[in-house]
């Protein structure tokens, strides 16, 4: 199973390796509240900051609160706080604190603090691609147990569409145990409706030794709802189905299941130099087919940025089974590994 993981995580982090560079022209504008003016490329804007970049200083971030106006002729999606959702041009507003996005037939003034994010429309995968690579080790030789973690994450986004590959995994070894393993590798898909509201699909594979389950292969979806969409933090709750078949590792024979979803995520950011963020989420699966098991998995993830796209990431995961089907599976499992990550 490990080696299915190995050779997605190898695949999929030489595929990024080998994206083509962008060549846009930096003619974007970028004029500050002090009244300082920079030209450049405008990457994003998310969580308060404006990604620029710029041929003589390289890509820099620029505090939403201290621009006072910008211009571009590139195309964008632009949100606001309560969920709306404009594409065009931006161009400076003869208001103060307003920009002007430029449709095809309409002009539309947004006040600036109710802006959340701005995406480039680009018609390139590789341009619109963004995520990370993450690896961790830890060895100790009193006890001889050895930790390797390592883990990805890709995505992708139109106008309407959001999606997201997620790879992870951690195997441990000890000198008079079995070696265990925990390793996922999750697709999930977001089609946005309007206002906060989007439908979501989403398919897993999943081994868990110490629960147990040799692989949980999932598929399910439901409709969702982002209800906080602020410069610094971000929410949303999910509600939905969700149907597996999971092999066993003390059984020969697979067990299917159909099991209620519950989802929320909420990510707290840091702009100030070093940046930092905090992500937390976790799935409560009560169990359809078989009443009374519950099946619950929380994850809380701090990141802190050490030099240029380049964090240090200290993650905890628990999960949790009241009624394991394997026999000698425990009911829970938690980790706590840190690693070095990468963003791009």
């Amino acid at each position: 199973m490990f080696k299915i993981f190995f050779a997605c995580s190898v695949f999929s982090y030489t595929l990024i390796l080998l994206s083509p560079t962008s060549f846009a022209q930096n003619t974007d504008i970028v004029i500050l509240k002090n009244g300082d003016k920079v030209t450049g490329e405008i990457k994003y804007m998310k969580v308060g900051i404006l990604n620029l970049s710029t041929d003589d200083m390289g890509t820099i971030d620029i505090e939403w609160d201290k621009i006072r106006t910008s211009s571009t002729t590139n195309f964008y999606e632009v949100e606001l706080v309560d969920g709306r959702v404009y594409f065009g041009s931006i161009e400076q507003s003869d208001y103060g604190g307003m920009l002007v996005v430029k449709g095809v037939t309409i002009n539309n003034n947004l006040f600036m603090k109710y802006i959340v994010s701005m995406n480039r429309i680009k018609e390139s995968f590789w341009d619109i691609l963004d995520g990370y690579v993450k690896l961790g080790f830890s060895y100790t030789k009193a006890n001889e147990i050895g930790q390797l973690s390592l883990g990805g994450d890709a995505k992708y986004r139109t106008k309407i569409n959001y999606s997201e590959l997620i790879l992870n995994s951690v195997i441990t070894t000890t000198a008079d145990q079995p070696t265990s393993r925990k390793q996922d590798l999750s697709f999930t898909y977001q089609h946005n409706f309007e206002r906060t509201w989007f439908g979501t699909g989403l398919a897993n594979l999943e081994e868990n030794t110490e629960l147990g389950i040799k692989l949980r292969a999932s598929i399910g979806g439901g409709i969702g709802n982002n209800v906080i969409q602020y410069e610094h933090q971000y929410s949303y709750v999910v509600g939905g189905l969700l149907f597996n078949r999971e092999w066993l590792t003390d059984q020969s024979e697979a067990t299917y299941n159909i099991e209620g979803l519950i989802n929320a995520q909420y990510q707290l950011f840091k702009y100030d130099h070093p940046k930092a963020s905090l992500l937390t989420y976790f799935y409560l699966l009560p169990s359809l087919t078989e009443f009374g098991r519950i099946r619950f998995s929380y994850n809380i993830q701090l990141s802190w940025e050490i030099f240029i796209d380049f964090y240090w990431d200290l993650t905890l995961y628990f999960d949790h089974d009241n009624k394991p089907h394997s026999a000698d599976a425990s009911k829970s499992d938690y980790r706590i590994d840190t690693s070095i990550k990468y963003e791009f």
